[in-house]
């Protein structure tokens, strides 16, 4: 990942941090002693810029930390060949949460920074979709987080990375298969 797309992810998050913080503040919305917690739901991440600004967080990790996340890694990845014989999706937590803290937080994707909130984004044809939040703001009334900036700037910074890397392929993984993967790439780097 060049140091250009690096700072323009890192300028991405910092600003979908300050939308998000501002509204959470009008709703008092906090994390903070949640029962059901959002780093046991499977999210499914689409872009390759997502996968290697993440990679830029592990590579920074004490390699102890990050030897625990993969390992958790392989883990979570096998317990989904699992869930497809037992017809069922497990509830697992996250590879990189530890004691309920995310280890690699201030590069964390997209999905985990904007989670929980009432929002919307409008699609290249201009229609107008809405979602509500988790249940702690389980209505609108404060507002909507408007997506669509985000989703944009991501599209943009995807676009150009895709095309410095000749890269074509559909992305679709979670975080653990993201992990799986980044051990793979660092071991090839280092072998």
């Amino acid at each position: 990942m060049k140091k250009e797309d690096i700072e323009r992810m890192r300028l991405l998050y910092s600003e979908m941090d300050g939308a998000y913080d501002a509204l959470a503040g009008k709703y008092g919305f906090s994390c903070d002693g949640c029962e059901d917690n959002c780093c046991t739901q499977r999210f499914y991440h689409h872009a390759v810029a997502e996968y290697f600004y993440l990679l830029e967080g592990i590579k920074k990790a004490d390699p102890e930390l990050r030897e625990q996340i993969f390992r958790k890694s392989m883990v979570v990845t096998e317990s989904y060949w699992h869930e497809v014989q037992a017809g069922e999706v497990f509830k697992l937590m996250c590879p990189a949460n530890f004691d309920g803290l995310c280890s690699v937080y201030e590069w964390r994707p997209m999905i985990c920074r904007l989670h929980g909130l009432p929002h919307h984004f409008t699609m290249p044809d201009g229609t107008v979709r809405k979602s509500g939040g988790c249940p702690r703001t389980n209505d609108d009334s404060n507002g909507l987080l408007d997506r669509t900036p985000f989703y944009k700037e991501l599209a943009e910074i995807e676009k150009s990375m895709r095309e410095d890397m000749n890269y074509r392929q559909r992305f679709k993984k979670t975080t653990a298969q993201m992990f799986v993967d980044m051990q793979m790439e660092l071991e090839m780097e280092e072998g």
